[in-house]
């Protein structure tokens, strides 16, 4: 990858609104309950504050992938034509986006209502829409004018993005032979080198049956949706993780798991699940696995004021102890607090130049844009932080460069 500078957003998304299981999300009675309650007032404003994002969100999820992906390069584009993407001396020409997707299957669910058939959410019918919308980008350019939007097909020489997208798992769905053939599957001739990945960028044909296995660069997993990391009370679950690590060890594959107390929560356990602690095992038992920490173990604040950093310090003790530990702080950019906030994190802690080494930037685009206008916006607050120059490009280049291709290959 030495000819080109490669920015890298580790954790994004690139879904619409037939992906997420909404009936799933709003049966949980808390919803309706603050609804009915005295609060139901306050709620309102407050929703009321945040209409404007939520049109701003909904006005990209109601899109196509490949539109999605062609509407945001636009404006990035707009952004970048008159200077270039830079930090420091170091001029980016490239972005690459992992778009993590979810396993938003979820086993038992019952409907108590007339039509009272669940809906599923097959992860194959994600992976379709996806890569067709990568191929959209691919051989498209968008054109504006006149308030309509029209992709037309054209050679891209100069695309903006570099798309390696990560399959969402949760073990929860299937048996352990339908693991092991969706791994073999998807990841049978893996090789996590830039160049094999990239050549399988916009190929898909649009028929799954004959979709190669060296199209996904990672795993993502989620626990608030019932992924439980290490289900030590539940044997046939656990045979099914186990095979998960073992198989993602053996080929190197890179793991992402959320880890904030925000997200799309479902399961009643979503908290235990999402803790870091129940990683420990996990690691002490597999070594040489590379796994990602979201949102570097977000929580909200005790009282509503007190930081709460439980998560964040054992984040810390693992990549202490690991080496193929990693954290990113995807949606926490939001704000330039955050970063100050980072910075002395980074700078008081005893072991700091090994915590550099290991923390990636992501931007939880687009679900962020519940709190911020752009990706634009996300990428400007980042280069104009109080981060020095050289840990920015850590975080966004060499770092996430290694946990996503491994070291070059001498």
């Amino acid at each position: 990858m030495s000819e080109v500078n490669y920015f890298f957003d580790i954790h994004c998304h690139a879904l619409n609104f037939s992906h997420p299981n909404l009936f799933a999300f709003f049966k949980r009675k808390w919803t309706i309950a603050l609804l009915a309650s005295p609060l139901a007032p306050v709620a309102t404003t407050f929703l009321r504050e945040k209409v404007k994002k939520i049109e701003n969100l909904f006005s990209l999820m109601e899109n196509d992938i490949g539109d999605f992906l062609l509407i945001t390069e636009y404006f990035l584009k707009d952004w970048l034509k008159n200077s270039p993407l830079t930090i420091g001396k170091t001029i980016f020409s490239k972005i690459v986006l992992t778009p993590l997707m979810m396993d938003f299957g979820y086993k038992g669910l019952k409907a108590n209502c007339f039509y009272n058939i669940a809906p599923q959410k097959p992860i194959a019918d994600q992976v379709i829409d996806l890569f067709n919308g990568i191929k959209k980008y691919c051989q498209n350019e968008l054109i504006l004018g006149k308030g309509k939007v029209q992709s037309v097909p054209q050679t891209k020489p100069n695309k903006l993005f570099e798309i390696y997208p990560f399959l969402g798992i949760n073990t929860q769905n299937y048996t352990v032979q339908e693991i092991e053939t969706l791994l073999n599957k998807y990841f049978d001739n893996y090789s996590h080198h830039h160049p094999s990945l990239y050549a399988q960028m916009g190929e898909f044909n649009g028929n799954i049956e004959e979709m190669g296995s060296n199209f996904f660069a990672g795993v993502k997993v989620y626990p608030p949706l019932g992924f439980d990391p290490w289900p030590e009370r539940d044997s046939e679950e656990m045979v099914k993780v186990k095979y998960l690590y073992e198989y993602c060890c053996a080929k190197e594959i890179p793991i992402t798991t959320h880890c904030s107390e925000g997200g799309f929560t479902i399961d009643e356990n979503a908290k235990d699940y999402t803790s870091p602690l129940k990683w420990e095992v996990v690691l002490s038992n597999y070594k040489n696995l590379k796994l990602n920490f979201a949102h570097f173990g977000r929580q909200d604040k005790k009282l509503g004021l007190i930081p709460n950093r439980e998560w964040e310090t054992i984040i810390l003790n693992l990549i202490s102890s690991y080496d193929q530990v990693y954290t990113d702080f995807s949606y926490r950019g939001i704000n330039d607090e955050y970063y100050n906030e980072l910075n002395k994190l980074i700078n008081r802690h005893p072991n700091k130049d090994k915590i550099k080494l290991r923390i990636l930037f992501g931007s939880d685009f687009m679900i962020n844009l519940l709190d911020i206008n752009s990706y634009n916006d996300y990428l400007k607050k980042f280069i104009a932080s109080p981060l020095a120059d050289s840990d920015k490009i850590l975080f966004s280049a060499i770092n996430p460069n290694r946990f996503l291709f491994g070291p070059e290959k001498k």
